[in-house]
């Protein structure tokens, strides 16, 4: 249903909060640390990143200069069809396409989709930014209309 975009970049030019892929996983960079090369060595490149689907810490160093892939975000907003114990069911605003997105990991999206299922009749004023990378959906934000 949707397409992986992947866009490959120097390690060095990634900044806290960019994205890179490691292990098919993207992931936000935490940190960023340089070190300078040694007398017969090169600059290397130390990341700390957060998994966007497992929340799983990664620390990574890279020679600097190395190409890493990081993944392209495609960002929409969508109304809430319904929302299950498994999934939430959301329609894109802008093409209609309904997408099935799994629960997302922040205990404040939690807790308002919680709410939203004990009562249906706000799900109609409700709508979630949501984030399409490496060929996930996740939901990033809920508000009302």
């Amino acid at each position: 249903m949707f397409k992986i975009s992947i866009r490959r970049t120097e390690i060095q030019k990634l900044k806290t909060g960019n994205f890179i892929m490691v292990d098919d996983e993207p992931c936000v960079i935490k940190s960023t640390e340089r070190s300078k090369s040694g007398k017969h060595g090169h600059a290397k490149v130390r990341v700390s990143c957060i998994g966007m689907f497992d929340n799983n810490k990664r620390s990574l160093t890279f020679p600097s200069g190395q190409m890493v892939e990081v993944p392209e975000i495609i960002k929409g907003n969508a109304q809430i069809n319904y929302i299950e114990d498994k999934l939430i069911n959301v329609m894109d605003l802008e093409s209609y396409e309904s997408v099935d997105i799994d629960w997302p990991k922040d205990e404040d999206l939690i807790k308002k989709l919680k709410e939203l299922q004990a009562d249906p009749s706000k799900m109609s004023s409700s709508q979630v930014d949501y984030w399409q990378l490496a060929g996930k959906t996740l939901i990033n934000r809920v508000f009302t209309t």
